[in-house]
C-alpha cells in the first residue's frame, strides 16, 4: 500500500521511541491487534474518529485529502467522518495492508460492497470485494483489510498463527501517548523509498535508524515527536546532521513570497542524545495548516 507521499513515509520511518510511563500506551483496536503477523516491522495508526473532531482536520484535511481515508470511504460507500473509527497500516517490508474499523452496515445486515467493476468472491470462507489485483477483505461486519489481492489471501492463510502484536512492537507502542491521533512504530529493516534529487539522501539516513516511533496530536495546533534510535552514536550523529541539513535546505528553498512557510521551521528542533535522535515539532494552528498543505502537495 502507498501512503499519501514519500515525504510522509520518510517521516514515519525516521521516527523512534522515548521513555514514557506504560499507562500512556497508544490505543490499538483489539480487532487490529489480533491481525498483526509475527514478522511485522512497521505499524502506522490513524484514529479517524478522534482526528475528524479537531480544528486542524476540519480546516485542512477534510474533503478526501487523506488518500487512504478517501479510498476506504469510496470503496465502502460510508461517510468516513461519521462511520470510520480507526485505520492501521501493517507492513513487514515486503507485504503491506491497511486494516479499517467502522460501521459499514446496519447491525441487521451484512456489508455488501459489490458494485459496477467490483466483484464479490470468496477465499477460505472469507468474502472479498475487488478483482485479482486489488481487493477489500471482510474480516467481520465491522473490520476490513485493504491491499493487493495476493497479500489478502496470504493474510487469510496466516490467521491460525496470529496471536497478537509481536513483543518488540508492543513495547514500542506502550511508549506512545494514548491520546495521539496519528502514530507509528518501526523495528528497522531495508528501506528504499522512491525519492529523487537531494531527497535520495533520505534513504541513507533511514538506513542508519535501527528502531523508532512517532506520534502527532492535532488537538491544539500540531505537536509531535519523532525519534530514531541508531546502532551507535556515530550513526546517530550522521542522522542528526542529515536532518539538520534537510531543515537548512528547506529554509533556503522557501520562497521569499511565503514567509508563513519559513516560520514553520522555527517550530522544528532536532536533538541528539547518544544513539537517540529526536525531532520535536510544535506548531500553532495556522502554521500547522501551512505545513500540512505543503506536504499534501508533494
Amino acid at each position: 500500500m502507498r501512503l499519501r507521499n514519500s515525504l510522509l513515509i520518510a517521516t514515519v520511518l525516521l521516527s523512534g521511541c522515548s521513555p514514557k510511563p506504560a499507562e500512556t500506551s497508544v490505543f490499538i483496536d483489539p480487532q487490529f491487534a489480533s491481525l498483526v503477523p509475527a514478522d511485522t516491522t512497521l505499524l502506522v495508526g490513524l484514529r479517524v474518529e478522534n482526528l475528524v473532531k479537531t480544528p486542524i482536520y476540519q480546516k485542512y484535511l477534510s474533503g478526501g485529502k487523506i488518500s487512504i481515508v478517501d479510498r476506504i470511504a469510496r470503496g465502502t460507500g460510508i461517510n468516513a467522518e461519521k462511520s470510520l473509527w480507526n485505520l492501521l497500516l501493517v507492513s513487514n517490508g515486503k507485504q503491506s495492508f491497511v486494516l479499517g474499523r467502522g460501521k459499514f452496515a446496519d447491525e441487521l445486515m451484512a456489508p455488501d460492497f459489490s458494485k459496477k467493476g467490483v466483484h464479490r468472491f470468496g477465499y477460505q470462507g472469507f468474502t472479498l470485494f475487488g478483482d485479482e489485483l486489488q481487493a477489500m477483505l471482510m474480516v467481520n461486519s465491522s473490520t476490513i483489510a485493504v491491499a493487493d489481492t495476493p497479500t489478502l489471501r496470504w493474510l487469510v492463510d496466516q490467521r491460525s498463527s496470529l496471536t497478537g502484536l509481536p513483543a518488540p512492537l508492543s513495547a514500542l507502542t506502550k511508549e506512545i501517548p494514548r491520546q495521539t491521533q496519528f502514530w507509528g512504530a518501526y523495528l528497522g529493516g531495508a528501506v528504499d523509498l522512491p525519492l529523487t534529487g537531494n531527497l535520495q539522501n533520505v534513504n541513507k539516513i533511514l538506513g542508519l535508524v535501527a528502531t523508532g516511533t512517532f506520534y502527532f496530536d492535532f488537538s491544539d495546533g500540531l505537536t509531535g515527536t519523532l525519534t530514531g534510535v541508531a546502532s551507535n552514536a556515530q550513526d546517530a550523529q550522521q542522522v542528526h546532521d542529515g536532518l539538520q541539513g534537510f531543515l537548512g535546505l528547506g529554509r533556503m528553498m522557501t520562497p521569499k513570497s511565503q514567509p508563513q512557510l519559513a516560520r514553520v521551521f522555527d517550530g522544528i528542533q532536532v536533538v541528539q542524545e547518544g544513539q537517540r535522535v529526536s525531532v520535536k515539532i510544535s506548531e500553532p494552528e495556522d502554521l500547522a495548516g501551512t505545513l500540512i498543505d505543503t506536504l499534501l502537495k508533494q
